[in-house]
């Protein structure tokens, strides 16, 4: 029986992980060089790479059993960090308590072997919707981009260097030297605003990332019901690499906007729904199929 939604192709996963720039591009943050991120890239699209350690991937992310989008993507990079040779992986994850006080949890420490030094990672892949301008707000209404930056310039990175933090570190023989951002991820605009200037304030965003939209579905019916794509759900772990998965059941635009809005025998579609268009040379459009009242929820939580 054919599956009903997409399925993930690690590999191209990992792949756009260790290759795909940031979403933004906040100066307070210390974002990793793009020749940092090249020279991950392109150890793992290399042929020989692949074949080696393709099945242990899978056999990892096999073992892993979280819902959760972003443990997935730590796994990828605990992979990453563990099989690439100028890295060495530390900790993941660790977390910093002094006197049963949690000050906080160090995404991921990695020692640089080229500079043989200690750096420390946050990292996150995100996923935003373009409201009113200049918003970016998660699909779910619980995270916006703004707020998620501030976190990481304000919290996530300066617990580091906290005194007490520091004492922690030492214990373990750790000193951090350097810290990282990273988070790559999709923007999404409205469909029919995709043609607008794109707002750069109050946070700025990387526009390479603003490729795609999201829509009602008779705003999706209406712009491709002409277009001969064939288009399928996309679960959370397909979101990452637009390239390579298994799309599972296709639909013409109609017949998905039927589909969602019938689904999971509740009337009307009750949550957004990332979905894609593929015609014979692969995936030619990708967004968010949100519910009529999706951008009065965002409106009200602003």
């Amino acid at each position: 029986m054919q599956q009903r939604d997409a399925a993930a192709n690690h590999w191209a996963n990992l792949e756009w992980a260790c290759s795909t720039p940031h979403i933004a591009t906040d100066a307070r943050l210390p974002w990793l060089p793009a020749g940092r991120l090249a020279a991950l890239g392109d150890f793992f699209r290399s042929g020989a790479t692949r074949r080696r350690l393709q099945p242990e991937l899978e056999a990892t992310l096999a073992a892993s059993t979280s819902p959760r989008l972003g443990v997935y993507f730590e796994d990828l990079w605990s992979f990453i960090f563990r099989h690439h040779p100028d890295y060495q992986l530390v900790a993941r994850n660790l977390p910093l308590r002094c006197a049963g006080r949690t000050l906080g949890e160090l995404d991921f420490v990695v020692r640089y072997l080229p500079d043989g030094v200690f750096e420390h990672w946050e990292i996150a892949v995100k996923f935003y919707l373009q409201v009113r301008g200049s918003y970016w707000v998660g699909p779910g209404l619980r995270d916006r981009l703004d707020t998620k930056l501030a976190r990481m310039a304000e919290h996530q990175l300066p617990v580091a260097g906290y005194p007490e933090s520091r004492s922690i570190l030492a214990r373990e023989g750790i000193h951090i030297d350097r810290q990282w951002t990273l988070m790559p991820g999709r923007l999404f605009r409205p469909l029919e605003q995709q043609n607008a200037p794109l707002h750069q304030s109050p946070t700025p965003v990387n526009p390479a990332s603003c490729h795609y939209w999201w829509a009602t579905a008779e705003q999706f019916i209406r712009q491709f019901e002409a277009r001969a794509l064939a288009w399928c759900r996309l679960p959370k772990r397909t979101w990452l690499a637009d390239y390579g998965y298994r799309p599972g059941v296709s639909y013409d635009c109609d017949a998905l906007a039927r589909t969602l809005a019938n689904g999971e025998g509740k009337p009307g579609m009750q949550r957004p729904v990332c979905v894609a268009g593929r015609d014979d040379s692969g995936e030619a459009s990708r967004g968010f199929l949100v519910p009529g009242n999706w951008q009065a929820r965002v409106l009200d939580s602003l």
